[in-house]
């Protein structure tokens, strides 16, 4: 009885496995699915982890002895892990979509977006980093701008790209854009001692 148990089971698990013997479904829904939206989205993703890598490169300039301005490189940290979640909630959605490409690198490795690894002070950081989130922010417009084309429109898309992306990229634009004029203002008469207070206040 053991037996024959185990070998229905191995059988039943197979099965399970084994996608060529089962009559798979997709999630996409040919009446709202648009490609050309979903395609533009996917590529989103790789500038989401380009960005993560450059604010990685960022946190571990100013982690390093000679900087020692762990409020700062924090800060970096902070924004390197976001942007790799950011990633991740847009395969998250592309799935919920029904989009199975698996391509999000185009088979070439990721880089750092501004393909920079160091900064002359926390300010070159700062506007590098405010360059940045306007880049997506303009990425993200030109993604609602495709998927909001007449006949072709997936609300849903638009829907989820304005209500949750947009508004969090210009917060962000808003918050460097803030650190920057405090570092500048900090930094008046003289810079070390302006970044070493700047990241007192971090």
């Amino acid at each position: 009885l053991v037996c024959a148990c185990a070998s229905v089971l191995s059988v039943q698990v197979y099965g399970a496995c084994d996608s060529a013997n089962i009559n798979a479904v997709s999630a996409q829904d040919e009446k709202n699915y648009r490609a050309a939206c979903v395609e533009i989205m996917s590529k989103q993703v790789r500038m989401e982890f380009e960005a993560s890598l450059q604010y990685l490169l960022m946190a571990a300039q100013f982690s390093q002895d000679t900087y020692h301005l762990p409020g700062v490189a924090g800060m970096f940290w902070t924004h390197a892990d976001e942007e790799r979640e950011h990633g991740k909630k847009f395969i998250d959605y592309l799935r919920m979509r029904g989009y199975n490409g698996n391509d999000f690198f185009e088979e070439e490795p990721i880089k750092p977006i501004l393909n920079k690894n160091n900064w002359e002070s926390v300010s070159e950081a700062l506007r590098d980093a405010l360059k940045m989130e306007k880049a997506v922010t303009a990425s993200m417009k030109m993604m609602i701008d495709v998927c909001s084309q007449g006949g072709e429109d997936d609300p849903h898309a638009a829907d989820w790209l304005t209500g949750t992306w947009l508004e969090e990229q210009l917060n962000g634009q808003r918050s460097i854009a803030g650190y920057i004029n405090s570092l500048e203002t900090f930094s008046r008469d003289h810079q070390e001692l302006g970044e070493w207070l700047f990241d007192k206040e971090l």
